[in-house]
């Protein structure tokens, strides 16, 4: 398939089983984000995937911990071209939704503003303000908790993106310069950010640990990882998740850091180890789904491509159908939760898939301003399998 090839094709870690089981990830946590939104704004939430939407947050940051320390030992040569596939990624669909919150929230809260209290309209300096320090990532650094308008969503990109930097100094800078510039961007990022690093360093961590055992098959052990992962998962939810450790008798002083915090530690390291070890028995067992069809191959790679959007755009077009609502004047009832979990929904896919192609553009024009060599696109050959 054009387009769609192994991002490191001299390492058997990544084969096609498990890209597409990537793949499947990757999704189902963006719309496991969806639907706890989605029953939160009909007042009807679905059993279990609409409880804990918070675990697809967590799936996110393993996932993204594990392509990106994938994607650095590809063809990408410097610190340069990391960072241009680094924004030209996340620009391609927070630049977007930073435009549709703007549009959204204006015209939803002069047609009902009821449906966005306790929110008021920002004025044109707050718009300008929240929109340039959240396209920069800067609005969950130290204490500060910036939203765009209604969407909350954004928060996580912040982490993802000085994640990302972090992981570019320790790789890409040697010596005194790396530990340097390192702690410089940690101490910008704040504890904040850095309270959950070690969530997304157990992706980078589970990489290294199959790229160093790539031949070893080990189906018997993969499947009893699998097992524990998948039973640990559903304990966690069905005993109450945050809930449970939050109850423990322990004081945590760093939880009330900031209010996303206790978002992080200690509940996410427990879940993120779980979503570790559900892709490592996946991995080993990898060989058992080594041919899969062209046709599944296509859907769920397509379907993929959706979740970034999805995860940005729903949250403004969830406010937007509730002010509709509330201007055409459909009570709660069946057609009110119909209307809240389905169009926001088709709406955010389509606009996921419209914005696809800007990263290669993004891509294109941040490597003509950056890098003096043009001959050969940032993104070359080698595409991600998940979002990177």
């Amino acid at each position: 398939m054009k387009n769609q090839v192994l991002l490191f094709q001299s390492s058997n870690v990544l084969q096609p089983g498990l890209s597409i089981y990537l793949d499947l990830l990757r999704y189902l946590a963006a719309l496991m984000v969806y639907l706890f939104h989605a029953g939160h704004f009909a007042q009807h939430k679905l059993p279990f995937f609409g409880i804990y939407g918070g675990l697809g947050v967590t799936v996110f940051f393993v996932l993204s911990g594990f392509v990106i320390a994938l994607s650095s030992t590809g063809k990408r040569r410097d610190i340069v071209d990391y960072f241009i596939a680094r924004l030209a990624r996340l620009w391609s669909v927070a630049l977007p939704a930073i435009l549709l919150t703007l549009v959204l929230d204006t015209l939803g809260q002069w047609l009902a503003l009821s449906a966005y209290a306790p929110m008021q309209p920002y004025p044109a300096y707050k718009w300008i303000a929240a929109s340039g320090i959240t396209a920069l990532f800067l609005n969950q650094i130290w204490f500060l908790d910036i939203w765009l308008g209604t969407n909350g969503p954004f928060w996580s990109l912040s982490y993802e993106f000085w994640y990302y930097a972090i992981f570019a100094t320790l790789i890409y800078l040697r010596g005194w310069r790396r530990v340097a510039v390192a702690g410089l961007v940690i101490g910008f990022a704040g504890p904040g950010i850095i309270i959950a690093f070690p969530v997304w360093l157990l992706g980078v961590g589970l990489f290294h640990l199959l790229r160093e055992n790539a031949a070893a098959g080990k189906k018997l052990l993969g499947l009893g990882a699998l097992l524990v992962s998948v039973a640990g998962l559903i304990l966690y939810v069905m005993m109450g998740g945050s809930k449970t450790f939050t109850a423990l008798p322990v004081a945590y002083p760093l939880v009330n850091l900031k209010p996303w915090g206790i978002n992080f530690w200690p509940q996410s390291y427990v879940v993120g180890f779980l979503i570790a070890l559900n892709i490592y028995g996946f991995a080993r067992m990898q060989q058992v789904f080594r041919n899969p069809s062209e046709k599944m191959v296509r859907l769920v790679r397509t379907t993929a491509e959706t979740s970034f959007g999805l995860y940005l755009f729903h949250y403004p077009l969830m406010y937007f159908c509730k002010a509709i609502l509330a201007v055409a004047q459909i009570p709660q009832g069946t057609s009110y939760i119909l209307v809240i979990y389905i169009a926001p929904f088709v709406a955010a896919t389509w606009l996921s898939l419209k914005c696809e192609p800007l990263k290669f553009i993004l891509s294109g024009a941040l490597k003509s301003l950056l890098k003096k060599n043009k001959t050969q696109p940032a993104y070359g050959n080698e595409v991600s399998i998940v979002p990177d």
